[in-house]
């Protein structure tokens, strides 16, 4: 029997990092976004109350620097007490903190409206934070946002005062800004479309590497990896959980006078009986040929009997037209155990094994579940030589 120990795993999947929270991802998004709307504090700093270059005053940084502190702000506040979840039309957060963005553009534009183009040019530092997301309607929608609170932001220039050339403002400035971000939007576009793609690549990666293809059951990988998950949630919490191990009576003979195309749709449709009768927080797996396992977490013995019971007894009852015209009966075997102690995994499965191996032995079309006073007889036994395979069984 292969162990979970033993058990191989793709390098793709064993190098994979977990997913990360996402509003851990929101919060450092913000922060970077903060930090960067820093920079023009920073480089301005030697020009604040000289006149030159950038006529402002200190009252002027003073308030600029405020309204960015609030901005952000009152983001993470949005972030952490998680209200972004009611904005429907903006599930990655991103539409949101980009407008915000240019109104804070839009403000220093009005503060400082010597240096409105170099404020242009930091609008794509801004949609580089939605590269790979935001979608090409939602980039021009963005854009066009930006595009008429700057000319907004010129008409309050000019009447108060403020030198503006409408024709260079339009013909050199907007119409050039709104072609290249018409091309910068498409290539961020094709950087969505291909990360769409990569994801759905290895969603089916997992699927394949975690799942039968036959019954759609998870595999013996993934049976593994939940078996760990319930023996590491029984030593940190003390839950028990029950493993049952199913295989079909006779299934080589089906085989051999039907045809391996009728062995496999009667497994498709035992495993539709098995998953039928199990909880959602069970797990029900087909290892190999004719052989399934069951996991059923903080289940005890006795209520892993009764579902164990009535599995057997809708496989006994069932009808299987793969089988021919008029159906056959088809009977399976189960051995379970339930989990008691911090033993490991592989002594589970062990007893678990060894219990259906004794079904197969009684006369099959059975039952067989270690109760807790029969363990140490049972254990005793067998010898570790002793305990059959897995493998499937005439």
């Amino acid at each position: 029997m292969t162990t979970p120990e033993t058990a191989a795993v793709p390098a793709e999947l064993a190098t994979a990092r977990p997913t990360k929270d996402p509003r851990l991802v929101r919060r450092r998004a913000i922060l970077r976004a903060a930090a960067g709307f820093m920079i023009p504090f920073i480089a301005g700093v030697p020009f604040v109350g000289r006149g030159g270059v950038i006529s402002v005053t200190w009252g002027e940084v003073l308030f600029a620097f405020s309204a960015v502190l609030g901005v952000w702000g009152l983001l993470w506040c949005v972030v952490s007490l998680r209200w972004e979840r009611w904005l429907r039309f903006d599930p990655h957060f991103l539409l949101v903190p980009a407008a915000a963005s240019a109104m804070l553009m839009w403000l220093f534009v009005y503060i400082g409206p010597e240096v409105r183009w170099g404020v242009l040019q930091g609008w794509y530092i801004v949609l580089l934070f939605g590269a790979g997301v935001l979608s090409l309607k939602q980039i021009l929608a963005l854009n066009t946002f930006m595009a008429g609170g700057y000319l907004g932001t010129l008409g309050l220039l000019a009447t108060g005062g403020e030198p503006i050339s409408w024709s260079f403002e339009i013909g050199l400035v907007m119409v050039p800004f709104m072609l290249f971000t018409y091309f910068y939007a498409t290539v961020l576009e094709r950087m969505r479309r291909e990360r769409l793609e990569m994801k759905a690549l290895r969603n089916q990666l997992s699927y394949f590497a975690l799942t039968d293809p036959l019954t759609d059951l998870p595999n013996r990988r993934r049976f593994d990896d939940h078996l760990q998950h319930l023996a590491a949630l029984r030593s940190r919490q003390g839950t028990t959980y029950a493993v049952g191990l199913i295989d079909i009576d006779h299934f080589k003979v089906i085989n051999d006078r039907l045809g391996h195309e009728v062995g496999d749709r009667v497994l498709v449709d035992l495993a539709e009986i098995v998953r039928s009768a199990l909880r959602q927080s069970d797990l029900a797996a087909r290892l190999g040929g004719d052989e399934f396992a069951i996991l059923m977490a903080e289940t005890d013995a006795a209520a892993a009997r009764i579902v164990l019971d009535r599995i057997l007894r809708e496989v006994a009852s069932y009808r299987f037209s793969a089988a021919g015209p008029r159906g056959a009966q088809i009977t399976v075997s189960i051995g379970a155990t339930e989990c008691e102690g911090d033993e490991a995994p592989k002594e589970v499965l062990r007893r678990a094994d060894a219990e259906l191996y004794t079904a197969k032995r009684e006369g099959r079309n059975r039952l067989e579940m270690t109760a807790p006073r029969r363990r140490e007889s049972l254990e005793d036994g067998f010898s570790d030589a002793e305990v059959p395979s897995p493998t499937p069984r005439p």
